[in-house]
């Protein structure tokens, strides 16, 4: 529900609430640049902000800045220390990014930043105004960057619940939030865990199958019962097919080129499962496909070597080597596919690559399902932010008498 339509339909606020406007509830605070021509404006005790610095920002805190300038440069520049808990918001270029500040900050002329009046809850102030990302930047003016003015942040209309509820709506979206944290910090781990374990699983086998090693002059150490060849004595790559867009007919059967799945065909050119290549442009880029498909003619498609390797445990182990570096084009990049067959690798046996290929679909499997849940989250947080900030949904009057108590002293 955007603010104009809550502004419009009265007989849909809730009871208890009331349309406000963001300058009733918070003071807007401007931001500006000392000079850096004067190094004795820079470099003290009061962190300076930048929006590029929330637009990097995973969460909703900002607990530090990379700048930082003395108080002759906050006086200098007529700026405004914003106390910890403030609201800080993007609204030059990139428009309606929010963040709240644990700890004193400035900022730049790219913010519009809030600051709550008595009887607002700062959390709730920072989900109301993140909710108002598409009306602040429809109030975006000028030709070489869009701004949104004080005035224009002041007069945005919201609805504004009790105190309580707003603490109310805040705790339920902040749960939310930190479940996709954690989500974000088991995904972030787990990739960790998967890249080192590709690298271990493709280099030494599987933990405490091997207890006997042998040294190879620039491998290094490997299983006694592992070999070292070039990828050419273990693998083919083939030239993909020519399939302009114009000759493709409707149809399910993926049309995969150098950087992905680029269209669909309605039969295929090879049966599935199988690897594909980036030959030209997106060079070395490695893609697993399930399913029958047609590789372009800008791909190579593996042929692993009968009784020699294993398919997916030659993707994982060509995805793990950089075959970007080996472009060796002037123009567009391109791979040629000698240069591939020229790196010698480890080369387990083919009962063992089965394995590792397994083990490694493992850590696959579980970096997907938290990417899963970590989506689930978002769309959850999305829906239920909408239905509690705009009363579609009410938090329970329990919750809100305890928030009630907390907060007697504040209202």
């Amino acid at each position: 529900m955007s603010a104009d339509v809550v502004v419009r339909d009265v007989a849909q606020i809730p009871d208890g609430w009331r349309i406000a406007r963001v300058g009733d509830v918070a003071n807007v605070v401007g931001g500006s640049t000392p000079s850096r021509t004067r190094p004795e404006f820079w470099g003290g005790d009061i962190p300076w902000v930048v929006p590029s610095e929330l637009t990097e920002l995973s969460g909703r805190y900002l607990q530090d800045s990379r700048e930082s300038i003395t108080m002759d440069g906050l006086e200098s520049a007529g700026l405004r220390v914003l106390p910890a808990g403030s609201v800080l918001l993007t609204t030059r270029a990139t428009i309606g990014l929010a963040a709240i500040n644990t700890l004193p900050m400035a900022t730049n002329q790219g913010f519009q930043s809030l600051v709550g009046k008595n009887g607002t809850d700062s959390l709730w102030l920072y989900y109301c105004i993140s909710s108002q990302r598409s009306e602040l930047e429809r109030r975006g003016a000028g030709s070489t960057f869009r701004e949104v003015s004080r005035d224009g942040v002041r007069t945005l209309p919201i609805l504004l619940p009790p105190l309580s509820e707003q603490r109310a709506i805040a705790g339920v979206l902040d749960s939310i939030d930190e479940a996709i944290e954690r989500a974000d910090e088991v995904i972030t781990a787990t990739e960790r865990l998967s890249d080192a374990l590709l690298h271990e699983l493709l280099t030494r086998g599987l933990p405490g199958q091997h207890s006997e090693w042998k040294e190879v002059p620039g491998v290094g150490t490997i299983p006694v019962s592992w070999q070292v060849a070039r990828l050419g004595e273990v693998l083919k790559l083939e030239y993909g097919v020519s399939l302009p867009e114009r000759c493709r007919q409707p149809g399910s059967t993926p049309v995969v080129g150098s950087a992905g799945i680029v269209g669909f065909h309605d039969h295929a050119y090879l049966s599935g499962p199988g690897v594909v290549v980036g030959r030209k442009g997106s060079i070395g880029t490695v893609t697993w496909v399930p399913e029958d498909f047609t590789p372009i003619d800008t791909t190579y498609f593996v042929l692993p070597l009968q009784g020699r390797a294993n398919l997916r445990w030659a993707y994982y182990l060509l995805d793990q080597v950089d075959l970007a570096s080996l472009n060796r084009a002037t123009g567009v990049p391109g791979l040629n596919r000698d240069d591939v067959y020229a790196l010698r690798r480890p080369i387990p046996p083919l009962t063992e690559q089965q394995t590792i290929a397994g083990a490694l679909d493992s850590v696959r499997v579980a970096v997907e399902q938290a990417r899963d849940e970590r989506e689930t989250l978002q769309e959850l947080q999305t829906s239920v932010a909408d239905a509690l900030l705009t009363g579609r949904v009410r938090v329970d009057q329990q919750e809100q008498k305890g928030m009630d108590q907390l907060g007697t002293d504040e209202v």
